[in-house]
């Protein structure tokens, strides 16, 4: 029921915003797939992917191996796309341009399992195997 997904993860977004306004802790976790996905916004603006789409593949190396497939059966029955046929380093080049960015370091939420979050600082090139996972 899409009307009840919409409804329940707007009312989720509302509570992290009215608990961290300033984005110093929990709002963080509304960047789940940003940082990968602006890398590829940074080129589809031409391809016709929007923002959403961007971040929806953005999402797809941060969750864990075991989640990684229902995550994609997910995003595929939504008719969300799961992959981009981009070049890896050029995502990547643009991934480190990240606002979010602290030098060569940027924090990312991870999903290792259902209900479940880490924020991790992470080195920029160690994300470049992640992109690989989502570019033909």
């Amino acid at each position: 029921n899409m009307d009840e997904i919409i409804t329940r993860s707007l009312m989720i977004k509302k509570n992290v915003v009215e608990q961290d306004e300033k984005e110093q802790g929990l709002r963080k976790i509304l960047n789940f797939g940003h940082t990968i996905g602006h890398g590829i916004e940074a080129f589809e603006e031409s391809h016709g992917l929007y923002h959403g789409e961007c971040v929806a593949i953005g999402m797809i190396p941060m969750v864990s191996d075991e989640l990684r497939p229902r995550l994609i059966r997910i995003l595929e029955s939504l008719r969300l796309p799961t992959s981009v046929e981009l070049n890896a380093d050029e995502i990547f080049e643009a991934m480190t341009h990240d606002k979010k960015g602290e030098g060569e370091y940027v924090t990312v939420v991870t999903v290792p399992a259902p209900g479940k979050y880490e924020m991790n600082k992470v080195r920029f090139k160690n994300l470049y195997p992640m992109i690989e996972k989502i570019t033909k």
